[in-house]
């Protein structure tokens, strides 16, 4: 509907200045046969009074000899006029004729044009330019009312994409793009409505978050009381290795419900300045043993971080869980043992295993919350991770293949200190 609006708009205007641009054409190019007929005319009427004095006797005295008619005659055939001269005139009426006087040596002539021979000579010159001139409008007029439908129909597709969008059945095709304006308003278009879900996915997670952390609360008051009540009774116990196994899973559940409210109930980073390499070193000294127990051999890397002596202004403490999630996760993929690297660069920091690698499919919603392959946990490793990239505005980074799997976490560029 906006579209045949629109077109309705453009075309009748369009039509309007054709028809005024063509009888301004008509009228100039009638303006020009006028012109040309004239000096057609004065033209013809010179080369005959040349002619003339050229074979007419020069008049000595009154009796002189006058020019024969028949050579008269015979002219004005030819050059399709009538002559009056001497006396003499080929024309049988002088109605409906346009005479041209020329004087001689001696007098004058008079060159006598029919009114029909200067009408059909003026269409014969007339008709070319209004030809050409309506071709031309003609052309303009095409190319006119291509240029409105170009205009109208993106328009229109951007109406009904608008209007699909308003009913909730608009999946991102705006049609092809249009020229100029038209064109720049579909991008903003497309840009707007990809922002617009954006902000819905954001408020439906923050939503489903708020749910979820005021589910978690009640569940940690509910088992936390419990679970120290247990503690105490099995720390009184006598017997060691049951002691032993009863305190470490407690110690697991409890560190389970710490994960589960840090991530349903962030806190904002209390950033400061942080020197990557001591923040790796400390990650690997509390994970060392737990790799070795597992078989795994962690390496640290940090030579390129000391190198550059680089400070972050990050939270030590998110950026060092989101570390230890990294590296647990990547020792975890290993389960006959195998290498897992923690370098600190001056711009990241990187956690890289040699297991099988991450399958396409999990890809899509590794970092999502409880998502998980493991047997043990409840799938917010990964999710932390991510939670803290988007507090500090870092890039997390996935490359995987059946070699291996590298987790990067980009936090820019880094605030370097000098040296010494």
């Amino acid at each position: 509907m906006l579209g045949a609006r629109l077109a309705r708009r453009i075309v009748p205007p369009l039509l309007l200045a054709v028809a005024v641009l063509f009888a301004v054409l008509a009228a100039v190019a009638l303006s020009i046969a006028d012109a040309r007929v004239q000096e057609e005319m004065a033209d013809t009427a010179d080369r005959i009074a040349a002619t003339l004095d050229r074979i007419r006797p020069e008049r000595r005295s009154p009796n002189a000899i006058e020019l024969p008619s028949p050579i008269v005659r015979e002219m004005a055939r030819l050059m399709d006029v009538d002559i009056a001269v001497d006396g003499f005139t080929t024309a049988e009426s002088l109605q409906g004729m346009r005479v041209l006087e020329r004087p001689l040596r001696t007098g004058e002539c008079q060159i006598l044009f029919s009114k029909d021979r200067i009408s059909s000579r003026r269409a014969d010159v007339l008709w070319p330019i209004a030809l050409t001139g309506a071709g031309g409008l003609l052309v303009a007029l095409i190319l006119g009312l291509v240029i409105a439908r170009a205009i109208a129909r993106p328009v229109r597709h951007l109406a009904d994409s608008v209007q699909g969008f308003a009913r909730g059945e608009f999946q991102g095709d705006v049609g092809a793009r249009g020229p100029g304006e038209i064109g720049a308003l579909q991008d903003a278009f497309v840009r707007m409505v990809a922002e617009i879900r954006a902000a819905e996915d954001r408020l439906r997670e923050s939503e489903r978050m708020a749910a979820l952390g005021r589910l978690a609360g009640g569940i940690a008051h509910e088992l936390r009381n419990p679970l120290t009540a247990v503690r105490m009774a099995v720390e009184s116990t006598e017997h060691s290795e049951a002691r032993t196994i009863s305190l470490a899973e407690i110690d697991r559940l409890d560190r389970t419900l710490r994960e589960l409210l840090d991530f349903v109930r962030p806190r904002a980073p209390r950033k400061k300045a942080t020197k990557p390499a001591e923040l790796a070193r400390d990650v690997a000294t509390l994970l060392g043993p737990q790799c070795r127990h597992l078989g795994v051999e962690l390496v640290l890397d940090v030579k390129e971080a000391e190198d550059a002596n680089a400070s972050w202004s990050v939270d030590p403490d998110r950026v060092k869980q989101a570390a230890i999630n990294l590296v647990l996760n990547a020792a975890q993929a290993q389960p006959e043992g195998g290498r897992v690297t923690l370098r600190a660069t001056a711009e990241s920091l990187e956690v890289a295993d040699e297991g099988p690698g991450i399958s396409a499919d999990l890809r899509e919603t590794l970092f999502q919350p409880f998502v998980t392959t493991k047997t043990a946990g409840i799938g917010l490793g990964l999710a932390v991770v991510k939670q803290v990239a988007d507090e500090h505005g870092a890039e997390l980074v996935l490359e995987t293949s059946p070699a291996g799997t590298m987790f990067r976490l980009r936090f820019g560029d880094p605030e370097r200190s000098s040296r010494g």
